[in-house]
């Protein structure tokens, strides 16, 4: 009877090792809920979220938000519950943030808001943890491309997104930070990221204005983005101008603005890589659950791409 007692808690000392053991092997859960989820950008995100995850042993789990915050705020509290252990949080809307903030942070789990918020806010809303791009930084990095292509100073135009939009209102004033009276502006106009507005525009001052290659005053060209940049190449080539007659210069990594550059259009573009991105907030995420992260804002670098160097990044 002895025997069988020692061999029975021997058994169940053994078991209790094995679950402990089991228990320690467990990978880390975590969740992103992205709100872009469809969005081209994502498109390489995502894969690159769930490419770093494995690569650090961690399990990852990314939900559509389908642009709409009660479904994130959905996806928060799925999180919570089910204990995963950490969360990242690309936002849909970053004035209706709130409620998913509040809800991470009243109930512990690590987390990190990537992408759409700026430096300044991120303290104020309570985002301890923050991975992501700088618009100012894009207007920074395209001021630094004109000076160097135009040292003397030139006359621009630009076609810009959104009036009020964060990005719009960050690049416009790195722009004016860094361009000093012998850049003068022309012309700007909000198009609201369409391409159908950025032709439209883009034709109106051509008529008001030519472009300097061809006697008138347009010595650049500023796009805010690749979808607007079609826009603006549609309305030189309906003006009979070709790729090359008048520098244009523009921001972001997607495919549209690589074939611009290849073909000639495009003469430099402030880069954000989507891939990038994705990597870094994850082990971002990573290093808050292990609890090795510095709190703050860690910046996705800008970098700009000619058309000798288009080929060294990442698009999407």
């Amino acid at each position: 009877m002895k025997k069988l007692v020692t061999l029975l808690l021997t058994l169940a000392l053994v078991l209790t090792l094995v679950c402990s053991a089991c228990a320690e092997d467990k990978p880390l859960k975590i969740m992103l809920s992205n709100a872009y989820y469809t969005a081209p950008y994502c498109a390489a995100y995502d894969p690159s979220a769930e490419a770093t995850a494995k690569e650090l042993g961690m399990e990852i789990t990314i939900l559509d938000g389908e642009g709409n915050q009660q479904k994130q705020l959905e996806h928060a509290n799925l999180a919570i519950a089910e204990g995963y252990d950490g969360f990242l949080y690309f936002p849909a809307d970053v004035d209706g943030a709130l409620p998913v903030i509040e809800a991470l942070n009243e109930s512990g789990i690590a987390w990190v808001g990537v992408n759409a918020y700026t430096g300044d806010k991120i303290d104020e809303v309570g985002m301890k943890y923050y991975v992501g791009p700088d618009a100012a930084s894009h207007g920074h990095a395209m001021a630094a491309a004109i000076k160097e292509m135009f040292p003397d100073g030139c006359s621009l135009v630009g076609i810009e997104g959104t009036a009020g939009h964060m990005q719009t209102i960050e690049i416009n004033k790195a722009l004016a930070e860094d361009l000093d009276e012998k850049y003068v502006w022309l012309d700007r106009q909000d198009c609201n990221f369409q391409a159908e507005l950025g032709m439209t525009k883009m034709t109106a001052m051509l008529d008001a204005y030519g472009v300097s290659s061809q006697g008138g005053k347009i010595d650049v060209i500023v796009s805010h983005d690749g979808g607007m940049l079609t826009g603006v190449m549609s309305a030189l080539e309906a003006a009979g101008l070709q790729a090359g007659d008048v520098p244009i210069i523009a921001m972001g990594s997607n495919q549209v603005l690589y074939d611009a550059m290849a073909d000639g259009w495009l003469s430099a573009c402030s880069t954000q890589d989507p891939v990038a991105e994705a990597k870094l907030a994850v082990e971002t995420l990573y290093a808050v659950i292990q609890g090795t992260a510095t709190p703050g804002w860690t910046k996705l670098p800008t970098p700009v791409a000619y058309p000798d160097t288009k080929d060294e990044f990442n698009w999407f």
